[in-house]
């Protein structure tokens, strides 16, 4: 079915800057002329960004001589692709004429707001556009936007900017699939990332101060009346999010916690997609690639442990501070080295083709088919449409039974076994978060609480044994042999008593609703 005015359906993919001449070659290859506008577009709002709030976006674009203001709604938004209304009028000035809209985009914006709005911020950016011919006679619009988006100061000169690249695939008619096709044919050769931040997005931030930050997981909205297979999808969408919202930091900033939280949204993916498994299962060239990318990061997310949590610890206990900063020094050498080697090896994995290609399979819905082209069988399409809450529940107990059996023998167990079971914890934490708007309630939160606390005390002896083998590996001094042998004395003494009070205090909790 093709798309009805006025919905607009695009991708956008953010394009490093020394990508932009090589992206340029690839055009000129498809024999199609390009056009070429200088864009300037003022954004309003109110001063206390009311219509930003509600996800409204108004502007008014100067395009050669001519105004033309539009009116874009919140909408659907994923690994770049969206979809949402867009109202696009031409005006005879450079403020908005509400006249000229149709009465359904004027009832967007009450008329007690409309007489507040002031410019807010501007972009200016060259638009370079391409009209292309897609399969199953698809039109779509390429444009290559480069420019920045500014906020001026009360003199009217720019106080704040920032850099615009990007790639821009408008649907104009045919089917949202033909904008993967286009991009993914593209985004291992120039390293292009998903975006879902648009230029309105950026110019609120930058307007409000707003710096892009690590993006922790927020708790889910699952309706209780969902299938089984919306909510594998509503899942894999939030964890993809997560990794996309966190990747740029990861390749371009020094703040640890973006990789700590990338790392944290590929596993909560790899435990939703275990959860799902027999119902739901993802092609094996999708899985595999998510083992590369979480396998890029654990080495780097080890090191900043290390230097940031455990050897902090030990410091104040190390009688010559000298030594001790000449053997850090060493270490953050290394750490420097790791994480360099990092962002090669992640950049070489692609994530950008990988997200798009995940986003891709979720929009066709491919778990419907088999990996033979063949269509799903009829048990596994009645468990996919099947209520979600039951399903969930039964998910749920099962992912809580060898949680409770290691939990029962724990004092049994040996480093092996006692790291299998955090691992079984950590899965089962993760599934209770899915799934918690489907029960929630005052015991089910002490339950993950109760989780989370025994994951993390499990995983301080991993962290130990892992750094006590970097600082083997290290020539990092007499610092590292003293670090060393306080680590191994908590390993045997301090952690395994905390361990075995949070693992037990599992045992003593009511279960909640649910379980």
């Amino acid at each position: 079915m093709n798309t009805p005015h006025p919905l607009e359906v695009e991708l956008k993919l953010a394009l490093p800057p020394p990508q932009v001449a090589a992206f340029l070659r690839l055009m000129v290859r498809r024999h199609v002329a390009p056009e070429q506008q200088s864009l300037l577009t003022r954004y309003f709002d109110t001063p206390a960004f009311s219509l930003s709030r509600q996800g409204i976006a108004l502007r008014v674009r100067r395009i050669g001589r001519r105004w033309v203001q539009t009116l874009k709604t919140e909408g659907e938004r994923h690994g770049g692709l969206s979809r949402r209304a867009e109202y696009e009028v031409p005006i005879s000035g450079r403020v908005p004429d509400w006249s000229r809209f149709p009465a359904e985009a004027q009832a967007w914006v009450p008329e007690a707001l409309r007489a507040q709005l002031v410019p807010v911020f501007e972009t200016e950016f060259k638009r370079t556009a391409w009209l292309l011919a897609g399969g199953q006679g698809a039109a779509i619009e390429v444009a290559l936007d480069v420019g920045e988006v500014r906020v001026p100061d009360d003199s009217g000169d720019a106080a704040l900017r920032q850099p615009i690249c990007e790639i821009e695939l408008e649907l104009k008619s045919g089917q949202p699939d033909e904008l993967f096709t286009l991009a993914l044919d593209w985004a291992s050769q120039l390293d292009l990332l998903p975006l879902d931040l648009s230029k309105a997005d950026r110019g609120v931030r930058l307007a409000l101060r707003q710096p892009l930050e690590p993006v922790k997981s927020l708790p889910l909205t699952l309706d209780k009346n969902m299938s089984v297979e919306d909510g594998f999808a509503a899942v894999c969408q939030d964890c993809l999010a997560q990794f996309q919202a966190n990747l740029p930091g990861v390749l371009e900033e020094d703040d640890i916690e973006y990789v700590h939280q990338a790392r944290v949204a590929l596993r909560r993916l790899r435990a939703a997609l275990r959860i799902f498994r027999r119902v739901c299962a993802v092609p094996p060239d999708l899985l595999a690639q998510l083992r590369e990318l979480a396998g890029t990061l654990g080495p780097a997310r080890d090191w900043d442990v290390l230097m940031s949590e455990t050897l902090p610890q030990v410091a104040e206990h190390f009688p010559d501070a000298a030594a001790w900063e000449q053997g850090v020094s060493r270490l953050e050498a290394l750490r420097a080295e790791v994480r360099a080697n990092m962002r090669t090896r992640l950049l070489q994995a692609h994530p950008g083709a990988w997200l798009l290609a995940f986003q891709r399979w979720l929009l066709q819905r491919g778990w419907r088919r088999n990996f033979a082209g063949g269509m799903a069988s009829e048990a596994q399409r009645f468990v996919q449409l099947a209520a979600l809450r039951p399903w969930a529940q039964r998910a749920l107990r099962k992912g809580r039974r060898p949680v409770m059996r290691g939990a029962q023998v724990f004092g049994e167990l040996n480093a092996q076994q006692r790291h299998r079971l955090r691992i079984a914890i950590k899965r089962h934490r993760y599934a209770t978060e899915f799934f918690q708007a489907l029960f929630g309630g005052r015991r089910y939160v002490r339950y993950q609480a109760a989780l989370r606390c025994a994951q993390d005390s499990l995983g301080c002896y991993r962290d130990a044994q892992v750094a006590s083998d970097f600082l083997w590996q290290a020539d990092a001094g007499a610092m590292a042999e003293f670090a060393r042998g306080w680590l191994a004395a908590r390993q045997t003494e301090v952690i395994p008593t905390e361990s075995a009070a949070a693992v037990q205090a599992l045992l003593a909790l009511k279960l909640p609703d649910g379980l």
